[in-house]
């Protein structure tokens, strides 16, 4: 086989430049510390790499959304707190409006701190977040979660939000809702529970007042009937000089026979009845359907009762226990919505311990894969420059030959 002047030169420079080019790449690995400069160093790598750089690119956007979501449950929390005092305080003023010893004028002033809890409480209820948005109004956040309507016939503090929750992706597997609805911590709070007369027989007086609201919610969640109004109506009669007895009038049924003096006030289930009359006759009363109330129209309702100079005590009192129990319901809603942002807040911090746990083992996956060893590079650097000097000197003595070298 016969080699010409052409190929030993063209092998020569050929050798050359694959040791230039395999060093090139050894330097482009120390100088960037990537093991893979192309797809074509390792296939199958570069996928790995491709699919665990999109997993931590997930997880630091996973880490934003946690981020977002804590400090929007923090404010919520602070506002919930700063609801929770103002109630407080208007609790204090209100047993403070109890007392047998405050005249209208006392009444009056304490209506006016009331009246301003009520427009503080007003305005935290209608809070917006760093994004402008409101935070209680559900899926409506561009719009107030509450309005004020003064001339409305009924309440004049409503809601006109949603219900809806705005939920945030917090891992691959789990949204967490970013925030409560007015509707669930402020609007669904149910007034206190009542009942009334609703007709009677024969008797010359007849009153009642519930004087255990205990004893008479436990009585009215148990007995009322929303679907069947007949079945909320019971009967309170005479049987001799000295008893009655109290049925239900749909069934029947006696439900109790209780010692009676005719305008002696006797007690059922929390009620206290004050009847005057003689036997066979009867008072019939009824479970008034539950009613709900946000806070705001609680305090309103209560600083109406407050100025109205002209109000009866028996009127006065009702609003005045009206307005307890709205508040105690309220305080029992504040508190329930802040239990579940502490346990939204521990999830999410869960969770976000656990991104950070998969993001560590992503980027050490991943590092293993792409990333250059330096010790082995050097090594490998020290080696292809060796062998393009030894090419270089190959090259210069190939093409060095000539026929007068050969006879000389």
């Amino acid at each position: 086989m016969r080699i010409s002047t052409g190929q030993l030169y063209d092998r020569s420079i050929q050798a050359v430049l694959d040791n230039q080019g395999d060093l090139s790449d050894v330097q482009r690995q120390l100088a960037s510390g990537k093991k893979l400069l192309r797809p074509s160093d390792d296939p199958v790598g570069a996928a790995q790499v491709i699919r665990l750089t999109e997993e931590i690119d997930l997880i630091a956007q996973y880490k934003k959304n946690s981020n977002i979501l804590t400090n929007n449950m923090e404010q919520e929390e602070t506002i919930l707190s700063s609801v929770t005092t103002a109630v407080n305080r208007a609790r204090v003023l209100m047993v403070q409006a109890g007392n047998g010893i405050v005249n209208t004028d006392d009444r009056k002033a304490i209506s006016i701190e009331i009246e301003q809890i009520r427009d503080q409480v007003f305005d935290l209820m209608n809070t917006r977040n760093a994004a402008g948005e409101f935070i209680f109004a559900g899926t409506q956040s561009a719009s107030p979660a509450f309005v004020l309507n003064q001339s409305a016939a009924g309440n004049k503090y409503s809601f006109q939000g949603d219900s809806g929750a705005n939920m945030i992706q917090i891992s691959s597997t789990m949204q967490l809702q970013v925030n409560n609805s007015g509707k669930e911590v402020f609007e669904d709070v149910l007034a206190r529970l009542k009942t009334s007369i609703s007709g009677s027989v024969g008797v010359t007086d007849a009153s009642l007042n519930i004087e255990q609201q205990g004893a008479f919610d436990k009585f009215h969640k148990a007995n009322y009937d929303a679907v069947v109004p007949a079945n909320n109506d019971y009967q309170v009669t005479i049987i001799a000089p000295n008893q009655v007895e109290v049925s239900h009038v749909a069934s029947g049924n006696v439900l109790q026979t209780i010692d009676f003096g005719s305008g002696v006030p006797f007690s059922f289930e929390g009620i206290r009845f004050d009847i005057s009359g003689t036997t066979g006759d009867t008072v019939n009363f009824q479970l008034e359907a539950p009613k709900k109330q946000n806070i705001a129209e609680t305090l309103n309702n209560f600083v109406i009762a407050l100025k109205n100079g002209n109000i009866s005590q028996t009127a006065y009192d009702v609003a005045l226990n009206d307005a307890l129990i709205g508040v105690d319901n309220s305080l029992t809603s504040i508190g329930n919505a802040t239990s579940v942002i502490g346990g939204r807040l521990n999830v999410n911090q869960a969770v976000l311990g656990g991104n950070l746990d998969l993001e560590i083992a992503n980027k050490t996956a991943r590092s293993s894969i792409e990333e250059v060893d330096y010790a082995e590079a050097v090594s490998e650097l020290s080696r292809q420059e060796a062998a393009l000097d030894a090419a270089l000197a190959t090259f210069a003595r190939v093409t060095g030959t000539s026929l007068f070298d050969f006879i000389r």
